[in-house]
């Protein structure tokens, strides 16, 4: 499962070959990325040093080796598609990437489910590994648009949306309230956000 075929493998690897493992060793991930994008050979660093977490945690959610290692390869190259985007001000490269990586776990989960005949819906458990970051790239809601919306949703989402982004509180201090898993929270505010963008699109927003 190597990325660096979609990212020009033969200057990629002459590149790496040339750079002295003990300065890769040194540099953070932040700083992988962010130099990955003028030398795409770095981002191959990344991709070792995550490439066997991400790809149990994706098998965790799609119970398939072949499913997960897909799971990983779309999630290196979303990674380096929106590596532009990336900043610390939203949190730290892994928190960021596994974000990315249980979104597309998700979707191939529920996708493979629908080919099969049937609907399924992930358990709690499955969330857990989501850090608490409720503003990734991907799944972006604002506290404005929380606060927009929460005259239009039902009792049950508008208490975890104001828990959650108006209140601003950690997950884990939701969870010990309701006296639940931060699995549960994390998949109750996945849920509430697609209904805070549903009422958006609704909207015209």
């Amino acid at each position: 499962m190597i990325l660096s075929q979609s990212l020009d493998s033969t200057e990629s690897h002459g590149v790496l070959l040339s750079m002295i493992s003990a300065e890769l060793g040194d540099l953070t991930d932040e700083e992988l990325l962010a130099r990955s994008l003028k030398n795409p050979a770095l981002f191959e660093v990344l991709l070792t040093r995550y490439q066997h977490e991400f790809l149990g945690r994706a098998q965790n959610v799609v119970r398939s080796r072949d499913e997960a290692e897909d799971v990983v390869q779309e999630t290196f190259v979303r990674i380096y598609r929106f590596a532009p985007k990336f900043s610390t001000a939203n949190g730290t490269f892994r928190s960021w990437s596994l974000t990315i990586l249980m979104n597309v776990a998700r979707t191939r989960y529920q996708r493979v489910a629908k080919d099969r005949g049937h609907i399924a819906d992930l358990e709690d458990k499955h969330y857990e590994s989501l850090p608490d970051n409720r503003s990734d790239h991907e799944e972006m809601v604002s506290r404005d648009e929380v606060a927009s919306v929460l005259g239009l949703v039902d009792d049950e989402t508008r208490e975890i949306l104001t828990l959650a982004y108006i209140d601003d509180l950690p997950y884990q201090q939701i969870a010990e309230m309701k006296q639940t898993s931060v699995g549960a929270i994390k998949a109750r505010v996945h849920r509430a956000k697609a209904t805070v963008r549903n009422a958006l699109a609704a909207r015209g927003v």
